[in-house]
């Protein structure tokens, strides 16, 4: 693993652990203000007595799932939320294990772990690597850069009660600064966990994990005020092989929520994150290499000479070049709510994040990033006009401070520095929206958001002495630039829910949304028309408006439910990966249209078929399905240069081209058996018909694919469950993900092969 040094590493965690103190201690004492005039007068005579005793719990406010719920029933969209039974019941290792079966949203691993191709609703097709497009959150507390690029490596499943997914612009908190949406894990607490629990699993290409957890409620009286303590906190670990060469994983992870309730309109709660990162990155394949060996590793440029000067020292494959990206992660949130007034509440929520990261790709990038930001948000739900009505109200500021450098990569050992680069990036956005029930069926909603943000740099390029491959000579300095871009736009939202029968809703949306190009896109080098970027890419952001329409619900014996969303996505200036001189670089569309059919269902299909047990409890057997229909296309002509100095009007893509990296139909479905003795066995399978263009001139496809997984388990009582998963049972080779536009035509990274999976998990 590539770290830091230990001493760096030890100042670090001291300065977490101080702003943690600092900022912890500053919303006590902020709640011990706001409890009131005559707790203030009694604490003046004499410090309060704390005395432990039983006392009435709650239940925490600050993102509690019944708030969540009712909020989803009132939001004219399609979200999803996936809850604590879905997730145990999983494998737990990456996103796919848990949205299989949520229609929209498409996550695929890319080496088998955790880093994957991610997108809601085809807005995010150009992350040919980590993450961006999509809004990432824990405890509703933003994660990632200021610039809206993160990552996945640092969520742990295994510690999160539920998974909130907000498709498009509809959640005007979450999601309208990003055209995907949101994703938001929140934590177990001590209101869902237990004293202890520990689950271990282990598999086929070496992967083993496991975690110990801890949680609990502690009421006590601060004086005479009710005052309720919880805390949560899970420390896990996981590592494998890897299905190809060169895609060894590591992970470390420690997760804590740490509650506290003073009295009955209080609450304040902190969020920490540590996660140490460690993975071998294998690379993609031709689709002849594909099917001529999966595992091996990827990379290869077709035809490459190494001794032919090219400008990188290591343009073998990436196991040769050793490929890798190794960081740690702190991360401290704080939530703090009153409510000081009947249905009135306001929530302060500040969040700090540091990482170092060592990534040796084609070059070496080493970064230290720092970001710092929060949320300040009222809620109004008194009524209004003698009407049921929620008015809510916030300002989201972010701020980020990157310092990255650059060197030659040689076999994995760093040469001389090609960049130094210092960024800076600023964002503020407000938002307010209004839930208004005209009726007692229907319910209005309008809203908007202001979003505004600056990408400020200082970059230096450096140009190597020599051949690159035996660089020892310190770089002579060549540029400095200073560049900066600004983005702003102000999107509206109109929708309305219908609730057509008691458990059914109709319900539509209009909304715009925003997204300003990443830091990493601005710095790439070269434009549209092929020149080379002098400061920050000729890149614009891409905006769209969504409309939304659908019906969702639950039959009145609550043996079905269903959402079918209809939606259209009008893009403008979609942001795409580019090639210019066999790099790959970004560009703005001119117009592209997202458009498509979500179908999620699930039904009771029979029970008491041959087995009844304690309690009236009877088998039964259950169905789910999730399908997804995407046309993504061009409906304008792309045209731009190839190479540095060509012609500038060489067709990129033409109107009606699908824009590639998702495929037209996906279908996920599963049947399963539950006996009342608690053991459980579901058979699933994942289809794609017609396979996934991975080029926007439509040159390419990656092919169709079915595979078939069997998952099963035993609750064997409320402490104790086994688990056991097998997937890709007929062991059918295909791209689990794809890149898209590579010069080189390696589209695909592989799946693994037919494997097998078990684990355990005991709560005390």
């Amino acid at each position: 693993m590539r770290l830091p040094s230990l001493r760096r590493n030890v100042r670090r965690a001291y300065r977490v652990i101080i702003i943690f103190m600092i900022v912890a201690w500053s919303a006590v004492g902020m709640s011990m203000v706001a409890a009131g005039a005559p707790a203030a007068a009694q604490e003046q005579e004499s410090a309060p007595d704390v005395v432990m005793e039983d006392v009435r719990i709650e239940g925490q406010k600050i993102e509690n799932v019944e708030d969540v719920r009712k909020e989803f029933a009132r939001r004219p969209g399609s979200n999803i939320l996936i809850e604590e039974k879905q997730i145990v019941e999983s494998r737990q290792l990456n996103l796919q294990d848990v949205l299989q079966f949520a229609p929209g949203v498409r996550f695929q691993s890319r080496f088998g772990a955790d880093e994957g191709q991610f997108q809601i609703r085809g807005t995010s097709l150009r992350n040919n690597f980590h993450h961006r497009g999509i809004n990432i959150l824990i405890n509703g507390i933003f994660f990632g850069d200021a610039d809206g690029f993160s990552d996945f490596e640092a969520i742990d499943l295994m510690a999160y009660e539920r998974i909130e997914i907000y498709k498009g612009a509809n959640a005007l908190r979450y999601g309208a600064n990003t055209i995907g949406g949101a994703i938001n894990f929140v934590p177990r607490t001590g209101y869902s966990a237990s004293i202890l629990q520990m689950r271990g699993m282990g598999g086929s290409f070496g992967m083993y994990m496991g975690q110990v957890s801890s949680g609990k409620v502690l009421p006590f009286k601060v004086g005479t005020m009710n005052a309720t303590a919880d805390y949560y906190i899970s420390v896990s670990g996981n590592r494998q092989d890897g299905f190809q060469d060169n895609s060894q994983q590591g992970r470390q992870r420690i997760n804590a929520n740490l509650g506290l309730q003073l009295g009955l309109h209080q609450e304040i709660r902190a969020y920490f994150l540590q996660a140490n990162v460690s993975e071998r990155i294998p690379g993609a394949l031709t689709n002849a290499q594909l099917f001529a060996n999966p595992q091996q590793a990827g990379g290869r440029t077709p035809g490459a000479n190494p001794a032919g000067g090219n400008f990188f020292a290591c343009n073998l494959d990436n196991q040769t070049c050793k490929y890798g990206r190794y960081y740690n992660l702190q991360r401290i949130g704080v939530a703090y709510r009153n409510e000081f007034a009947a249905d009135q509440f306001i929530e302060i929520i500040p969040y700090y994040s540091y990482q170092y990261l060592d990534h040796p790709i084609f070059q070496t990038i080493r970064q230290d990033n720092n970001n710092v930001g929060g949320e300040i948000r009222y809620r109004n739900a008194n009524r209004l006009f003698g009407h049921e009505n929620v008015f809510v109200v916030g300002v989201q500021p972010r701020y980020g401070d990157q310092h990255q450098t650059r060197f030659v990569n040689i076999n994995g050992s760093i040469g001389a520095m090609t960049q130094n680069a210092f960024l800076r990036t600023l964002y503020f956005g407000a938002y307010a929206e209004d839930q208004f029930d005209a009726t007692e069926r229907l319910t209005l909603v309008v809203g908007g958001r202001w979003d505004y943000s600056s990408r400020q740099g200082n970059v230096q390029n450096f140009g190597p002495v020599g051949f690159p491959a035996t660089q020892t000579t310190p770089s002579v300095l060549q540029t400095t630039r200073q560049p900066l871009a600004q983005f702003d736009a102000l999107n509206p939202k109109v929708g309305f829910v219908y609730r057509t029968s008691p458990t059914s809703q109709l319900y539509f949306n209009a909304s715009r949304a925003y997204e300003a190009p990443l830091n990493l896109e601005l710095l790439s080098a070269f434009n549209a028309d092929g020149s080379g970027n002098t400061g920050f890419l000729n890149l614009d952001a891409q905006r769209a408006w969504q409309f939304e329409l659908g019906h969702r619900g639950t039959s009145t014996d609550r043996r079905y439910t269903w959402d079918l969303t209809v939606y259209n996505l009008e893009m403008e200036k979609e942001i795409l990966t580019n090639i210019v001189n066999n790099t790959n670089t970004f560009r703005n569309a001119n117009r592209t249209r997202h458009t498509g059919i979500e179908a999620g269902a699930s039904a009771v299909v029979t029970r008491g078929m041959f087995a009844s047990g304690p309690g009236g409890r009877v088998d039964q057997v259950t169905m789910r399905a999730a399908y997804t229909w995407s046309l993504f296309k061009f409906t304008d002509d792309v045209v731009g240069a190839v190479a540095a100095g060509g012609p500038a009007n060489v067709p990129i893509a033409k109107s009606g081209n699908r824009v590639a990296g998702a495929p037209e139909h996906s279908l996920a479905y599963e049947v399963r058996y539950d006996h009342p003795r608690g053991w459980w066995i579901a058979p699933n399978f994942e289809w794609v018909p017609t396979g996934i263009y991975v080029d926007y001139l439509n040159t390419v496809k990656a092919p169709s694919y079915f595979v078939l997984h069997l998952r099963s388990g035993w609750n064997v009582n409320d402490r104790l469950m086994f688990f056991a998963e097998g997937r890709n049972l007929t062991d059918k080779t295909y791209a689990g993900a794809v890149v898209v536009n590579d010069p080189f035509f390696r589209f695909a990274n592989p799946a693994q092969g037919v494997s097998g999976y078990a684990g355990v998990e005991y709560r005390f």
